[in-house]
């Protein structure tokens, strides 16, 4: 009988030692969370024609929330938190140290298109070059006296409309004499419109007036004028395919070691079939696709409103995994597009509410912070269960020990992330724990003090405690519960946290704290209550009628005799005989 105790706490302790050998040997921990390791976080917003879109479907937000993970998953980050609240998209990257690079993966629509190009624009002037276009066209306007907000378009269009017609010359006349042509200028501001400063001031005012197409104003079924990432604008015609027709696609290195994306299409006429339509229209330069210099038609390759290459179709049709993407890419902009091409483009248009980048050293800061926490309330717990209980405090050690043993297992094994919360729910349940415990030997020490044997009160105290143990344990975990199911991000950490160790504390309680205390009662130790906390006991004659005092609700007499542990029944506290 007494064996059994010893071979349930020798296999406890044996099991939970050896899964956690395992964890170690497989190199099996748990991931650290953004707020302890650092990474980005990224709070994004449905927006509609550059304003907040508050009528968005939820079915929607559904969506553009599986892209954006599947997404994110594919980048293989450690355990990324993707979740919806309202309206918004909140996106936690735990590791991650680009802002700019983890806003481009979940943030970008990724809506990709094929136009063909039916005029070129040129070059549109941005930052310095804008700047310096801007001087040099205010310089030509003051060289040619050009009044101000008077345009060279304008000059144009009224020296087109006042130039006379050129005379002709009579009908049978002999002479060789050429007619007349008039001599401008003859627009209203008197500038030469012939001379190469002109040109050079109509084309400055162009690029610089040039309106690219904005992304919600794009239509399908209309023209559109966009620009390469350079500033190359384009005037392109109705979308001829989108990225729908695009089954995967994977981004790699060029026969020039150029990165470029390279996706698969599928088959079918709304698919390949549609593209060699139109590339073959491009090859042949018709009114759809036209040549404009280059002897083949181009047809522009777009993605959320840029252009990322326009280039001419020398072949009338492609096999589906014989197209190419390419651009200015590097390795992570390839990755990235291919990756936002392979799980499609977002139902709706994101944009970024707040996002903010934590260091790692204030991650590292706060988890060393709370593990110290964590730590010193523990050591001071269990030191002050150990003075007032004696022997069972160090079992209570023992028990968490066991306790954050199987804890870790349980965090290794499910690749759980621990966070801040997750920290805070751990060292709350710890008094959870001690709480079962300290309840335990409560009932063991009034049993004792109530006349039980040490040894058989070791049993029969737990018997009693138990249900107590379970209720409280069930309330805590009920709590734990509701939190997980109703909160989201840091708070279903804490709960999470805070459910398992409730659960590890009654196995803890029922497969150790018992065993241990049974097996020490009944070792040489049992024989000493003073060294389980509990300094004096009763006189044996009295206990049995103070017990049954106790079961019919009587207080026992306050004069009832206390004698020290190893003295005798029948002697007084003097030492003489009664």
């Amino acid at each position: 009988m007494h064996k059994r105790p010893v071979l349930a706490l020798s296999l406890s302790i044996g099991l939970v030692t050896i899964l956690v050998l395992m964890t170690v040997v497989l190199d099996q921990r748990p991931k650290l969370g953004l707020d302890l390791q650092g990474g980005v976080s990224v709070n994004l917003q449905p927006v509609k024609n550059g304003k907040v879109d508050n009528n968005v479907s939820a079915d929607k937000l559904d969506q553009s929330l599986e892209i954006i993970r599947r997404r994110v998953d594919a980048l293989g980050v450690a355990e990324p938190e993707v979740s919806r609240q309202g309206n918004t998209i909140l996106v936690q990257i735990p590791g991650a140290k680009d802002q700019q690079e983890v806003l481009d993966v979940v943030g970008s629509t990724a809506r990709l298109e094929f136009r063909p190009v039916v005029g070129a624009v040129g070059q549109i002037p941005k930052g310095s070059d804008r700047k310096k276009a801007e001087a040099d066209a205010k310089k030509i306007r003051q060289s040619l006296k050009i009044p101000e907000g008077v345009t060279a378009t304008q000059i144009l269009e009224d020296e087109q409309a006042k130039t006379p017609a050129t005379p002709e010359a009579e009908e049978g006349a002999t002479t060789t004499t050429a007619p007349e042509t008039p001599q401008g200028p003859f627009n209203q501001w008197g500038v030469d419109v012939s001379t190469q400063e002109f040109a050079e001031l109509y084309s400055l005012e162009s690029q610089l007036n040039t309106q690219l197409t904005s992304v919600d104003d794009m239509k399908d079924d209309q023209e559109v004028v966009l620009a390469t990432e350079d500033g190359v604008a384009y005037r392109l015609g109705p979308v001829a395919l989108d990225g729908r027709a695009v089954k995967t696609a994977t981004a790699g290195l060029s026969e020039t070691g150029q990165w470029q994306v390279n996706p698969v299409f599928r088959k079918g006429k709304n698919n390949i079939d549609k593209f060699n339509e139109i590339a073959a229209k491009c090859y042949s330069g018709s009114t759809e696709c036209p040549d404009l210099g280059g002897g083949k038609g181009q047809l522009a390759i777009v993605l959320d409103g840029e252009i990322l290459s326009a280039p001419t179709i020398n072949t009338p049709s492609f096999a589906a995994d014989q197209i190419s993407i390419s651009g200015s890419f590097n390795q992570e902009s390839a990755e990235r597009l291919a990756v936002s091409l392979r799980y499609g483009s977002l139902p709706i248009q994101l944009k970024p509410q707040q996002s903010e980048t934590v260091s790692p050293t204030l991650g590292k800061g706060a988890l060393e912070a709370g593990i110290i926490c964590g730590i010193i309330g523990l050591i001071l717990v269990l030191l002050y269960l150990t003075l007032y209980y004696r022997l069972l405090g160090l079992v209570t050690a023992v028990g968490m020990l066991m306790l954050s043993g199987m804890l870790w297992v349980v965090m290794s094994t499910l690749n759980a992330t621990v966070t801040l919360a997750g920290v805070v729910g751990i060292v709350v349940s710890i008094g959870t724990s001690l709480d079962s415990n300290i309840l335990y030997f409560e009932v063991l020490k009034e049993d004792v003090l109530d006349g039980m044997p040490f040894r058989t009160a070791a049993d029969k105290s737990f018997s009693n405690a138990w249900s107590t143990i379970v209720a409280s344990n069930f309330a805590s975990l009920i709590g734990a519960g509701v939190l997980y199911w109703l909160a989201v991000g840091p708070v279903r950490g804490f709960a999470f946290y805070l459910g398992a160790t409730t659960i590890l504390d009654l196995l803890v309680s029922y497969f150790l704290l018992r065993p241990a205390v049974y097996w020490i009662a009944h070792s040489e130790w049992g024989h000493n209550p003073r060294l389980f906390g509990i300094p004096v006991s009763y006189d044996k004659d009295d206990s049995g009628s103070r017990r049954k005092r106790r079961s019919r609700g009587e207080t026992p007499p306050s004069d009832e005799k206390r004698v020290p542990v190893g003295a005798s029944a029948g002697n007084d506290s003097t030492g003489e005989d009664a």
